[in-house]
């Protein structure tokens, strides 16, 4: 008896492959996610080292608020690709869980087909036990 093969092994090795590469997107996801948390935090500790001098001259006075404008438009900006890595984030992991239930799907296919041949290889071994039973059972009869 012939074996056949899983005839989607090939797309099994290709759902791995996506989960695999979907896995990688989401560690270079959650990297960027934490280098754009530390540039949040690194312009917050800019700003608030930044204080406004209490006495000073105008024009030192008009400075210090200029840089430490500078500084808030800094950390929105950062804030905001902060806001965007976690979404990327976000976006990756929903991505892996699809490629993962496409991946599950396929095995589970696979496991069926397993199980049915051996169903079917099963039953065939039996009647072939049958078949000698039957037919050493005929020859005694006949003898």
């Amino acid at each position: 008896m012939a074996k056949s093969g899983f005839r989607l092994g090939a797309v099994l090795r290709a759902r791995k492959a996506q989960e695999d590469m979907a896995k990688a997107a989401v560690v270079r996801a959650r990297v960027d996610a934490a280098e754009a948390e530390q540039r949040v935090s690194a312009r917050r500790h800019d700003l608030q080292g930044r204080a406004v001098p209490s006495a000073a001259t105008a024009a030192a006075y008009a400075a210090t608020l200029t840089a430490r404008q500078a500084l808030a438009g800094e950390l929105a900006a950062a804030v905001g690709l902060r806001q965007l890595a976690d979404a990327s984030v976000e976006e990756r992991m929903n991505e892996l869980t699809d490629a993962a239930v496409q991946r599950r799907t396929i095995e589970k296919l696979q496991e069926r087909h397993d199980a049915t041949r051996k169903r079917t290889e099963a039953a065939a071994q039996e009647r072939a036990v049958d078949d000698l039973t039957t037919s050493n059972s005929y020859r005694e009869e006949r003898q």
